[in-house]
């Protein structure tokens, strides 16, 4: 008998790998700061690649819409709602987990920043094509780990076919791979139908 009843996830490697994620994202600002003077900028990959240590008091692009204060109480926030609903995502097999993963994992590294600096340590300066501007802001791991999630959140919207998943009585959505796995050997794939006296042979009993 086949057991139809969704698997529990595990859940230790979304934790390892945010840990990694963030760790990495720390440890790099660290060093950073640890070896750079503020503003100082040298060529990693000629004038392509260089890293210049800045601190952005802001949001992307150097914006500034909020004073640190409020900025920090809405990442803290935003990365509570991130991860409750990522442990539903999860839990529900859906795709979506990943770039919420990478919403979770920069939301986090940032709001570290904030809390201890009141401002966000960005060292990864790239050059861009001049016609829009002469270089793309300066940014960091957690920054990274965001604009993929919005890549993969992208593509996701405009390439996969979402399929709606069954539900149980209870809401929650349930994984039917096991479903699949009994084949059409078992009650289930008996033909619906009017149900017919016959006996054996084909004749009505007496």
């Amino acid at each position: 008998m086949t057991d139809s009843s969704p698997t529990r996830p595990r859940l230790w490697p979304w934790f390892l790998t945010f840990a990694l994620l963030v760790g990495l994202d720390q440890l790099t600002k660290a060093l950073i700061r640890a070896n750079f003077q503020l503003g100082e900028s040298i060529p990693l990959l000629g004038e392509l690649v260089r890293l210049t240590y800045v601190q952005n008091p802001g949001v992307a692009f150097g914006l500034e819409p909020f004073p640190p204060t409020v900025l920090l109480i809405f990442g803290s926030v935003a990365a509570l709602a991130l991860a409750y609903y990522l442990s539903r995502l999860i839990h529900q097999h859906d795709a979506l987990k990943w770039p919420v993963f990478l919403f979770l994992c920069g939301a986090v590294g940032n709001s570290i920043d904030r809390a201890l600096l009141g401002s966000v340590t960005d060292f990864v300066d790239t050059d861009f094509p001049d016609f829009i501007m002469q270089r793309w802001p300066v940014f960091n791991v957690a920054d990274s780990c965001v604009t993929i999630g919005i890549a993969i959140l992208l593509w996701q919207t405009l390439f996969v076919k979402r399929t709606p998943p069954l539900s149980s009585p209870s809401g929650d959505r349930l994984d039917t791979s096991s479903v699949s796995a009994a084949g059409s050997s078992g009650p289930e794939a008996a033909p619906v139908g009017p149900v017919s006296d016959a006996g054996p042979s084909g004749n009505l009993p007496q």
